[in-house]
């Protein structure tokens, strides 16, 4: 098989959608072990009262806005994402996103990919 043939091209879609991981639900998405992208384009928020805050044992995670504002907790403190900002959280720090200002349009990077979301007690 050539690496040609691996190469994965699609605009994104309308929809919120995982672009990339171990198991994409659309044909939209690229299937891989080492690489989670999760792409988000909503029109109201997708966490409702605020995310359980939250750390991933083994993985980075990443949030880039193009579109909208997240409020995000980070380790007890609430910070403000805005359109063409990102923020990280490495292994092991709490996070959670407290609120999304919609119209959103944002990508979620973790890598490794994986399950290993933990929550606080």
């Amino acid at each position: 098989m050539s690496t040609a043939s691996l190469f994965h091209h699609k605009p994104l879609p309308p929809f919120s959608t995982l672009l990339a991981g171990p198991a994409p639900p659309d044909e939209i998405g690229f299937s891989s072990d080492k690489l989670q992208i999760w792409y988000n384009n909503a029109d109201e928020s997708w966490v409702g009262q605020g995310e359980r805050p939250h750390r991933h044992e083994r993985s980075d995670e990443c949030f880039i806005v193009l579109r909208g504002t997240l409020t995000v907790q980070v380790e007890g403190r609430q910070v403000r994402v805005g359109p063409g900002e990102f923020c990280c959280f490495p292994a092991g720090v709490d996070h959670a996103i407290m609120a999304v200002e919609t119209p959103a349009e944002t990508l979620m990077i973790r890598a490794p990919a994986g399950q290993d979301k933990v929550y606080r007690p």
